[in-house]
């Protein structure tokens, strides 16, 4: 990439609480990026758990340095850590004392720090005053404090209790890193709206790029056909980690208030959920909902059944990050009706990229819309298209982590 020659090369040693192959999830997708992008022009070292049993081992290229996974034995010391240091508790789950003294010996050798969410908070007096930047991906604050007004009764507090933690964790790391990064714009703001008395331009949005492993993705064909539409072949997706409570939250909110408005009036609507771990409370909900709605756990091809959606779906009420599902349907070439809550975690609101939905009977009336209007969805597919060209290009991308790392350049 032109610039590039001009970039002045810097020892990294970028640190991970979990093995990234294989990216299963938001947070090893990131590293593996954050990998390939920071290579491109830095030294860059990887450190990490040892491979999970069964588990392939680390794929050539990258240099990478292994310290022993967390266990539970060393749970009980980290809770001592997190009551002293003022840590989130969870951070308790990934105390290793073996990390901090690989950092010991490893972070003399390095330009530069890298920590990789702030579960790794706890180990910033290893580094020996080398300089550091977090990639937090996303505030758990956020999420913890959206999660606690929606939890039963009796386990409210405790998560009230666990966002002030992360909240007052992510401040503290705002205002003594080099750099900090989120993947949108929302966690960004409310960071900031917690009080940072360091320069706010400090803490960036760097989101995902995609495709999200580097390949190109094929393009989907839309019809733009204004012919009658065979309800009885339209389905309603939903994706994602069917155990991460956003997604469980959304989802069962949307079968008990919305669904049954549909089902009334398309009975032959289908309805699909595909994705990791359901939870048994979405599970429940399947079974109960009327019509067609089917469970599909663990697919080994998820975008294959992506395809198979007429509109995706995004109804979370909670959680923090970047929404994976809109772009993927993006991606794809699904349009997308999403809450407000996840419709604010990626840059595609007000332009026609997606419909935003917040109450059962405007989530209804949108849904039958957009069923019914074959050239709205296809205008909707082109503008997904679009915004995922100009806010989620790998290379755009890569040239934002290029400039990022620059600016933490003494």
């Amino acid at each position: 990439m032109a610039g590039s020659a001009s970039v002045r090369s810097m020892k990294i040693l970028l640190v991970v609480s979990r093995y990234p192959w294989p990216p299963l999830s938001g947070d090893r997708l990131r590293t593996l990026q954050c990998l390939e992008f920071l290579s491109k022009d830095h030294e860059v070292t990887l450190l990490l758990p040892e491979p999970p049993p069964g588990h392939l081992p680390s794929p050539s290229g990258p240099r990478v340095e292994h310290y022993p996974p967390a266990s539970w034995t060393n749970v009980p010391r980290g809770l001592w850590a997190s009551l002293v240091q003022r840590l989130p508790w969870q951070n308790a789950l990934f105390h290793q004392p073996a990390l901090a003294d690989k950092l010991r010996l490893l972070a003399p050798q390095a330009d530069l720090v890298l920590l990789q969410l702030a579960r790794l908070a706890g180990y910033e007096s290893a580094l020996s005053g080398t300089p550091f930047a977090v990639d937090l991906i996303d505030s758990l604050a956020l999420n913890f404090e959206r999660r606690s007004e929606l939890e039963k009764w009796c386990l409210r507090p405790l998560f009230q209790q666990e966002a002030g933690r992360l909240r007052r964790c992510e401040s503290r790391l705002i205002n003594r890193a080099q750099g900090v990064l989120v993947v949108c714009q929302r966690d960004r703001q409310s960071m900031l709206a917690a009080g940072v008395s360091r320069d706010a331009d400090r803490v960036k949005v760097l989101p995902l790029a995609f495709p999200l492993g580097g390949a190109p993705a094929e393009v989907r064909a839309s019809s733009d056909s204004e012919e009658p539409q065979d309800f009885s072949q339209q389905t309603l997706v939903l994706t994602g980690n069917l155990g991460y409570f956003p997604t469980v939250d959304g989802f069962c909110w949307w079968l008990q208030e919305v669904w049954p408005r549909l089902h009334d009036r398309r009975p032959d609507l289908r309805v699909l959920a595909a994705g990791s771990r359901p939870a048994r409370r979405l599970r429940r909900a399947i079974r109960e909902a009327p019509g067609f709605v089917e469970l599909i756990a663990s697919p080994p091809d998820l975008r294959a059944v992506l395809e198979q959606g007429t509109v995706a779906m995004a109804p979370m009420r909670s959680g923090s990050g970047q929404p994976l599902k809109i772009l993927e349907a993006w991606e794809a070439g699904i349009p997308v009706v999403a809450s407000p809550w996840a419709a604010a975690g990626t840059a595609g609101q007000g332009n026609g990229a997606l419909f935003v939905a917040d109450e059962p009977a405007e989530w209804a009336e949108l849904l039958l819309d957009l069923l019914d209007d074959a050239q709205k969805r296809a205008q909707m597919v082109a503008q997904g298209r679009l915004q995922l060209s100009e806010s989620y290009d790998r290379e755009k991308l890569q040239q934002g982590w290029r400039d990022w790392a620059l600016s933490l350049l003494p």
